[in-house]
């Protein structure tokens, strides 16, 4: 006579537990975020990372706060966030070099870019700028190809990089193949603190984006002499690309984007990438990338991570193909 109360208990039970990852997922976001920036502060992708962060955690009503992580080509971030549990409160922002490049040129890493980060949503698209210090004495870029091949072999110019086989490794060393001169590499854990180096004059060279410059071209401590991008920028229509300058085909174009632990849930990762849209596409937004040069797009999380897919081969052969290893270091 007891079993009706005992099988309404009983499926009171299961309708609870079948409820309780639902319930959770519903109340996300109930602490604040934390955004791994695979930079320094001031770098790119931290001045990037920041103004989706404030729009987005406003939207979510929790604050997105950023922890940055730099150094070992982004690396470090990138390990800190596979680390994290898949539960919507750690999230990643950059992804070039981490994720992409560095891999891609055989670099020792500690996690799978394929199998242990979930894409989210695309950040923007930028190209790298080739600059050098106002001391260097240099106007163009033809200046600057004329003074490598005058100098001793045994006296190279030197490119300031955000880290071995990191994009700005990888456009340093695309000018220098195709104007036939030889750079060294001299790597940082940013590349705002490369740019700094070359602005001061303690190397000669440094490749940054456009928003991680604009603070040292601007009171013309540094000058940008070309631009590996398709068109010029807005802030720097003085600047011709490489095309112009007589060096074609070496286009750099950047990713960054926001990127979870694998395993987070599937609802929480369609409401962020809702969000990270919904952020991109305020007018306020949208004005700033285009005139910081960069280039933005929505995507669905079907989307990004299908062009994360193709960024990660592309770079793999583009590595082989220059022949820019982590090992050669």
């Amino acid at each position: 006579m007891h079993r009706r109360p005992l099988l309404a208990c009983a499926l009171v039970a299961l309708a609870c537990l079948a409820a309780t990852p639902s319930t959770a997922q519903d109340a996300w976001p109930a602490k604040p975020i934390r955004l791994i920036v695979d930079g320094p502060a001031g770098g790119i992708n931290d001045i990037w990372g920041r103004r989706y962060a404030q729009r987005v955690g406003e939207a979510l009503g929790q604050p997105v706060v950023v922890d940055n992580r730099p150094g070992a080509s982004g690396t470090i971030a990138a390990e800190a966030l596979v680390k994290a549990a898949p539960d919507g409160y750690t999230l990643f922002y950059g992804g070039m070099n981490p994720l992409v490049a560095y891999p891609g040129a055989g670099g020792a890493i500690r996690y799978d870019p394929a199998k242990d980060v979930q894409p989210i949503a695309l950040g923007t698209i930028g190209y790298p700028l080739l600059i050098v210090g106002s001391g260097f004495g240099a106007k163009a870029l033809s200046d600057v190809v004329a003074r490598a091949k005058a100098r001793p072999a045994n006296d190279e110019l030197t490119c300031g990089t955000g880290g071995h086989a990191s994009v700005g490794h990888f456009a340093c060393f695309q000018i220098a193949r195709a104007a036939g001169f030889k750079l060294r590499a001299v790597h940082y854990k940013g590349g705002s603190l490369a740019a700094a180096d070359a602005a001061a004059g303690q190397i000669h060279l440094s490749s940054g984006f456009s928003s991680e410059l604009e603070p040292l071209t601007a009171p013309g401590r540094a000058i940008a002499i070309g631009l590996f991008g398709p068109n010029r920028l807005p802030k720097f229509p003085d600047t011709p690309t490489m095309t112009e300058a007589g060096y074609p085909n070496i286009d750099l174009p950047s990713f960054s984007g926001f990127f979870a632990p694998a395993g987070t849930p599937a609802p929480i990762v369609a409401r962020l990438n809702a969000e990270f849209v919904r952020a991109m596409q305020r007018p306020e937004m949208t004005q700033w990338i285009q005139g910081a040069g960069g280039v933005w797009m929505p995507m669905s999380v079907e989307e990004f991570s299908a062009m994360y897919r193709r960024e990660r081969e592309k770079w793999k052969r583009m590595s082989d193909e220059s022949g820019i290893r982590v090992e050669s270091q």
